[in-house]
């Protein structure tokens, strides 16, 4: 049976195993005095009770004469107890004393008090003797504390706890008289464990009390000595009516890099000097981070414009420091609402409450989008819509279509727009991509078309999604060869090795590359020339305004130039007129916009 046991508790070993099966042949067998000895060998052993108990209790099962069980198991805990309590109060008395905390208390009285009344308790179980009084000291202490004074019990939610901890000590200390008097010794033991586990929670918690100006650190910044972040989530509930704004010092790492970290906290006690006196409660977050609570958005502006005309000297250098920040109403949430809207700024200027109430229902709805797309996943709602390419030569012919991805949420359609930017933080993101590739190899295996799929970093990088990317194209060979992936050209130039080692992977399949949105950003040629891609898709800002400025004719016609150089097909995007469509006509290899058709769930040649 010891076996079941083995993975629990690590004292059933090789050493114990033998005198754990002659202790259950005990018993059931054993004399009074083979069980009070064999209970003294359990303390000696250093094996823990409250765990041989769980074992015992699946013993007790099998036994013959359980009353027999019962009688013997009460010899056995007394030969324990009389082993154990002796040495009980001499621990504990060691641990409290070792506490510099509680020794340098100007209250130890109480602590003393206390453990005098757990010793007398003991030794009445040791000796045989009357117990102290229960009742009576439950009442002191309770006086003790309701006389308390002090920041540990303003709380009175904390006072409460405290309190129904010591009711519980005493409780068990009641229980505790009550088993060994009808010499339940087993039961005692077990309510023995629990009053000292209650009683070294009280200590702990009398320990935070007698460390009160300990405890108010944790309110109170070290270094600049104003309140906290958790007096401030404390002040909250409190103070209203006002106004919370949060600030963090530009680059103060490198001042802490180049003056050294007492340069740093000079800074720091300083700006807590100058906005102490000029708001109703400043607060050091953490690191550069400071709130200060203002009666007004004017109040505002005008200390974050003083706050950004500070310098101070270090080390005879003049270093002015710059800050930016976020406000809003204070009320629950607004330190949190403010440092999400921090953590989403360019940490240049001050994020009115305007701006961060309209960054905090972005979240939201960014968080109803992710929720909308898993939904959509989990019934395969990714639905591809297919927009037609213009072949201009050598037949003039719709041959080919760009497959975008749409997303089926209920009755609703969702755009890229609407879900791509949330799509793309998710780690599910490649799972829609996996659908699009899977929906567009099945669809055109069944005609001559071409088609091409926009392939980010994410994509590109995902070992997974290769994998299947490639069982697709080694299941349907002739689709393969009529596939365009579509890369856009900032990501190409700055992953440019990754990406090269990928065309270079499914290029010997047939699957041919575009360079998406040429021409959108820095073109730069010669690292575009060293990519194996077959297209270049002409971005949408030159071709609208191709027509109507001569330096956009000047680099779509460079764009062209350098693409017949390399023998690269030209796609021109965004053809929304006929005036563009004519003018383009003789000049690229195919065109793509509203004009040619929109994006539409089926094929035109269906």
């Amino acid at each position: 049976m010891f076996k079941y046991f083995e993975k629990y508790f690590d004292w059933i070993n090789m050493e114990n195993i033998e005198f754990l099966e002659n202790l259950l042949s005990l018993l059931e067998n054993g004399t009074e005095e083979e069980l009070k000895k064999a209970g003294g060998s359990v303390y000696e052993r250093g094996i823990n009770f409250a765990e041989l108990s769980i074992v015992l209790d699946r013993f007790s099962f099998v036994v013959n004469n359980k009353e027999k069980y019962k009688k013997n198991r009460e010899y056995f805990t007394y030969g324990y107890l009389q082993k154990r309590l002796p040495k009980e109060i001499e621990l504990v008395k060691k641990g409290i004393h070792n506490n510099p905390s509680l020794v340098s208390s100007k209250d130890i009285d109480i602590i003393n008090e206390l453990l005098s009344w757990l010793e007398k308790l003991i030794n009445s179980f040791v000796f045989n003797s009357t117990p102290p009084d229960i009742n009576g000291r439950f009442e002191k202490f309770q006086s003790y504390v309701e006389e308390r004074k002090g920041v540990f019990f303003e709380d009175e939610e904390v006072k409460e706890n405290f309190l129904e901890v010591n009711k519980k000590l005493y409780e068990l200390a009641e229980l505790c008289v009550k088993f060994y008097k009808d010499e339940e010794y087993f039961y005692f033991m077990l309510s023995f464990i629990d009053l000292m586990a209650q009683f070294l929670k009280m200590v702990t918690l009398l320990s935070g009390m007698f460390l009160e100006s300990e405890l108010l650190s944790i309110y109170i910044d070290p270094v600049t000595l104003l309140p906290n972040r958790f007096q401030l989530i404390k002040d909250v509930k409190v103070i209203g009516n006002c106004y919370i704004l949060i600030v963090n010092i530009i680059g103060f790492s490198k001042i802490n890099i180049l003056y050294g970290f007492d340069a740093g906290d000079i800074i720091l006690k300083r700006l807590a000097a100058y906005l102490q006196p000029r708001s109703i409660k400043a607060y050091r977050i953490y690191g550069d981070e400071f709130a200060v609570l203002l009666n007004s958005e004017e109040e505002i502006k005008s200390i974050f414009n003083e706050l950004n005309d500070l310098e101070i000297h270090i080390n005879g250098d003049k270093i002015h420091i710059y800050f930016y920040g976020a406000y809003s109403k204070f009320e629950n949430k607004a330190l949190e609402v403010c440092e999400f809207a921090l953590g989403k700024s360019d940490k240049k200027g001050l994020i009115n409450s305007e701006k961060v109430k309209n960054l905090m229902d972005s979240y939201k709805k960014d968080l109803t989008i992710a929720q909308k797309l898993k939904e959509a996943m989990i019934k395969d709602n990714i639905i591809p819509y297919f927009q037609p390419i213009y072949i201009t030569k050598p037949i003039e012919k719709i041959l080919k279509y760009e497959v975008l991805m749409r997303v089926k949420f209920e009755d609703e359609i969702l755009s890229p727009a609407e879900f791509l930017p949330v799509l793309k933080t998710l780690p599910i993101y490649t799972e829609f991509t996996k659908s699009v590739l899977l929906k567009s190899f099945e669809l055109f295996k069944n005609n001559d078309l071409t088609f091409s799929i926009n392939f980010t970093l994410t994509d590109l990088k995902d070992k997974n999604l290769f994998v299947f990317l490639k069982l697709l194209i080694e299941k349907y060979p002739d689709v393969a060869k009529r596939f365009t992936i579509e890369i856009t050209e900032s990501e190409a130039i700055d992953e440019f090795d990754l990406i090269n080692e990928y065309i270079k992977k499914l290029k010997k399949y047939g699957v041919t590359f575009a360079l998406d949105d040429f021409g959108s950003g820095y073109s730069n040629f010669t690292q575009v020339a060293k990519l194996d891609v077959d297209f270049i898709k002409i971005d949408g800002s030159i071709i609208q305004e191709v027509l109507k400025s001569d330096r956009m004719k000047m680099l779509f016609e460079s764009i062209v130039a350098f693409a017949k150089k390399f023998n690269l097909s030209t796609v021109a995007e965004f053809v929304s007129n006929k005036e563009l469509f004519d003018y383009l006509h003789d000049k690229v290899d195919m065109m793509q916009g509203f004009y040619i058709g929109k994006p539409e769930p089926y094929l035109l040649s269906e």
